[in-house]
């Protein structure tokens, strides 16, 4: 067998490793921006009392609520404020290691 294809194949395989790593790590991200959002909704509940009102007012401030929470909640996820991501990370290359 020639060289080029013992490397054409480690290639693939690097590249396949790498494509589930990213994959991985979106996850995690996802799995943040899950838990963030929940803790938003929950830290600001009490602050847009006027959402509970169906009103025209009310509606368009249930919006804003959500377009906020959306908005903190992807921006700590991005950055991996919460930690969440971190131990969804840690967890599995612990575990890919013990494989």
């Amino acid at each position: 067998m020639k060289v080029e294809n013992f490397l054409n194949i480690a290639q693939r395989q690097v590249s396949q490793n790498r494509s589930e790593d990213i994959k991985k790590e979106q996850a995690a991200t996802d799995f943040e921006e899950i838990f963030a959002r929940h803790l938003v909704n929950e830290l600001t509940k009490d602050s847009f009392k006027m959402a509970d009102n169906e009103t025209g007012m009310g509606k368009s401030n249930s919006l804003y609520r959500e377009f906020i929470t959306d908005a903190l909640a992807s921006e700590l996820a991005e950055q991996r404020k919460l930690g969440m991501g971190d131990l969804v990370s840690k967890y599995w290359n612990n575990s890919s290691e013990k494989v």
